[in-house]
C-alpha cells in the first residue's frame, strides 16, 4: 500500500549510499545548478509573428525561443547580422536557447517567414562604483 503525501508536504528526497557520497553530492550540485541557470525571457514563434516584438535585455541574458506551431522542415530563427541561427524547430514545444554575449541591437526573424520579426536590444549591466 502506498503512503499518500499531501502536496504541501512533498519534498525532494535524495538518498545516497556511503560509498559513493562524493558522486551523489556532485550530482546534487549539478542538478541544483541547472535549476539556478534557468533561461530568461521566452520569445514565442509562430508562422506570422514572434512575440514579444521587442526585448530590452542585459548582456549575458539567455533567451528561450519556443515554437508554438507545427512547421514541416522547422522554423529557423536568424538575425540580420548573421550572429545567431537556431536549429529547425518543427513541433509545438520545440525550443532553443541563445545567450547574448555582445551588446547591440539584434533584428531577429524567421527564415521561412521573413515578415515575422522581433528586435532584441542588449545593453551592458551598469555596476555602481564603490565610494
Amino acid at each position: 500500500m502506498q503512503k499518500r503525501i499531501s502536496p504541501a508536504a512533498r519534498t525532494i528526497r535524495f538518498r545516497c549510499p556511503r560509498r559513493s557520497a562524493a558522486v551523489c553530492v556532485a550530482a546534487l550540485v549539478v542538478a541544483l545548478t541547472g535549476v539556478a541557470r534557468a533561461h530568461g525571457p521566452t520569445l514565442e514563434i509562430s508562422h506570422h509573428e514572434l512575440k514579444p516584438t521587442l526585448l530590452n535585455l542585459f548582456l549575458g541574458t539567455t533567451v528561450h525561443f519556443s515554437n508554438t506551431v507545427a512547421m514541416p522542415g522547422g522554423h529557423v530563427v536568424v538575425d540580420e547580422g548573421g550572429t545567431l541561427e537556431s536549429p529547425p524547430l518543427e513541433k509545438p514545444g520545440d525550443g532553443w536557447h541563445y545567450t547574448f554575449e555582445k551588446a547591440g541591437t539584434y533584428e531577429i526573424f524567421i527564415r521561412q517567414h521573413p515578415m515575422a520579426k522581433a528586435r532584441i536590444v542588449i545593453v551592458p549591466k551598469i555596476v555602481p562604483k564603490k565610494k
